[in-house]
Parts: C-alpha cells; sequence; structure tokens
C-alpha cells in the first residue's frame, strides 16, 4: 500500500469529444503513480472514453484521479477563461514530491490565497531567486536573443504536458528566468495560455507575441 495519503491526478483538455494528447497524461499519471507505489489502475482509456460517450462534454476540462487505492476518478468542468493575469513570487516550500501531480495540494492553495490577499492571481513559485512555475501552470518566456526559454525543472517542478508537447514541436531554451525579470511571461498548462501583466507590482513587456509564439 501506499505510504502516503495521496493520490495522482491530471486534467485533460477536451475539445469536441476528443480528449487532447491523452497518451502523455496517461503515461505521466501511470509513471508518477508508479513513483508513490500506488496499484495501477487498468482500462485507464476504456474508462475515459465511456465517460465521454455517457456523458457527452463535448469541450471541458477532465479530471483523472488515480486514487491511493488506484481506483480512477473522472470528473469534468467547464473550461476555464483565459485572461490576463498579476502574479506574485515566493519561496518555494513544496516538498520533495513537487515534481509529482498529487492531489495534495496545500502548499499550491495557500500560495494562490497568499497571493490574491496581496490583490493578484497567482503565485509563482521561486527556488535560489529563479522563477519555477505557478501553483497550476508552466512558464515561458523571450529571452534577449529572442529565443523561447523556459525554465528547467528536473528535480525543481512539475512538467506539465502542454509543456512536454510545446519542447517536442518548437525550439525552447531551457533557461533561468531571474524573479526580477521585465518579462514578457505566459503561463501554459494543458488547458489554456495566459499573458502576464504584472509581477511584484511591476508591469512587464507586452507578451502579445509570446502568447502567438506557443499558441
Amino acid at each position: 500500500s501506499s505510504m502516503f495519503d495521496i493520490g495522482i491526478f491530471t486534467t485533460i483538455k477536451i475539445i469536441d469529444g476528443n480528449p487532447l494528447f491523452f497518451d502523455k497524461h496517461q503515461n505521466r499519471l501511470l509513471s508518477h503513480a508508479k513513483s508513490l507505489n500506488i496499484p495501477q489502475p487498468k482500462d485507464i482509456e476504456k474508462q475515459v472514453n465511456n465517460f465521454l460517450n455517457k456523458n457527452k462534454p463535448f469541450h471541458c476540462a477532465l479530471r483523472i484521479t488515480i486514487t491511493k487505492e488506484g481506483g480512477l476518478l473522472i470528473e469534468s468542468r467547464p473550461l476555464p477563461q483565459s485572461s490576463s493575469l498579476s502574479l506574485i513570487t515566493i519561496p518555494d516550500k513544496r516538498d520533495k514530491f513537487r515534481t509529482l501531480k498529487t492531489t495534495n495540494r496545500a502548499v499550491n492553495i495557500a500560495a494562490k490565497n497568499q497571493a490574491e490577499k496581496l490583490g493578484a492571481d497567482d503565485a509563482l513559485f521561486m527556488q535560489n531567486n529563479h522563477i519555477i512555475e505557478s501553483t497550476y501552470a508552466n512558464v515561458f518566456s523571450i529571452d534577449d536573443n529572442g529565443n523561447l526559454i523556459t525554465p528547467p525543472l528536473e528535480g525543481k517542478g512539475l512538467q506539465g504536458i502542454a509543456r512536454l508537447v510545446i519542447l517536442e514541436q518548437t525550439p525552447v531554451i531551457e533557461k533561468e528566468i531571474s524573479f526580477k525579470t521585465n518579462g514578457p511571461l505566459v503561463l501554459v498548462n494543458s488547458l489554456r495560455i495566459q499573458t502576464i501583466k504584472k509581477l511584484d507590482g511591476r508591469i512587464l513587456a507586452d507578451s502579445e507575441t509570446l502568447f502567438k509564439k506557443i499558441k
């Protein structure tokens, strides 16, 4: 049995009834479950297809959770809207499981609450004065030479599926981004891309070009 009272989850974008990048989501779910010694459910794809056929949510966010007992939980919700965000940076106090997509979201929720208290939308975790990721998305920027960049996450943060797809399909350099950056910055996850207008109260460089590049 698992040592922890936590499961593993992933959230997939469903467009016209099709789960985007399903295989990548499934592979990560299973590998993260394995890291926590969680039993692996059988027929995830079949269960997802059954859910979609029964509920017919043509456009939605589908959350798939493998519970600590190896059970499967499938839930859908409307796709979130994209908006331009104001963020703060906070020191990364997450434990060694920060690289796994676990259902233990306490630190992430506390960070988002802290941001909202300060009138911002979300927080970016930082380690050694470098940005890692937000509470629910990976970060991309453009460096002085016009290269698309994203922070290296090995052992530091969650390698999102959208990030993986972008790295496979377009030239991106994994490069540290200082918390003092003037941008441009965008947040990317499987559901959406969001532009960032302010960081710690500073107005950032316009991120429209970066947004288009990633889209």
